[in-house]
């Protein structure tokens, strides 16, 4: 996104390693608004620092806010024990053996490794309960 010509805000995906940040944010102010946090993720994904925020025009502050809710935020951060439960159950599955690889991937693809996963517990499930059946 173009910015009055000199700024260009770049947004990466939401990464495990977000939750972390998010955690520290929630603790130390608990009643943080959703635009708030929004904001504050705006300038943790674009790479921002204070001077970059002084060149976008306040007129463009709130919509980028906005959009980052339903874009980046809603059902995509977890708390750092859901986050690491699911962890967990995924270097158990050998997705890989290590929790840093994990937290470097973006939050869309850890959500898909965890539906392959379900579905996968779920087929083995139904198919143990077909072998029980034909045992009978």
């Amino acid at each position: 996104m173009a910015l009055a010509g000199r700024l260009v805000l770049q947004f990466r995906e939401l990464t495990p390693r977000d939750f972390y940040f998010f955690s520290l944010i929630s603790n130390d102010y608990p009643d943080i608004t959703q635009s708030h946090l929004s904001l504050l993720l705006v300038m943790r994904l674009g790479g921002l620092v204070e001077e970059d925020l002084r060149i976008i025009p306040a007129r463009f502050v709130k919509p980028i806010a906005e959009w980052m809710g339903p874009e980046l935020l809603n059902d995509r951060v977890m708390k750092i024990d859901q986050w690491l439960e699911l962890a967990f159950h995924l270097c158990k599955q050998r997705w890989d053996s290590s929790i840093e690889w994990l937290e470097s991937q973006p939050v869309s693809k850890i959500l898909l490794m965890a539906k392959i996963q379900s579905d996968f517990v779920t087929k083995q499930n139904e198919e143990t309960k077909r072998a029980a059946r034909k045992k009978k």
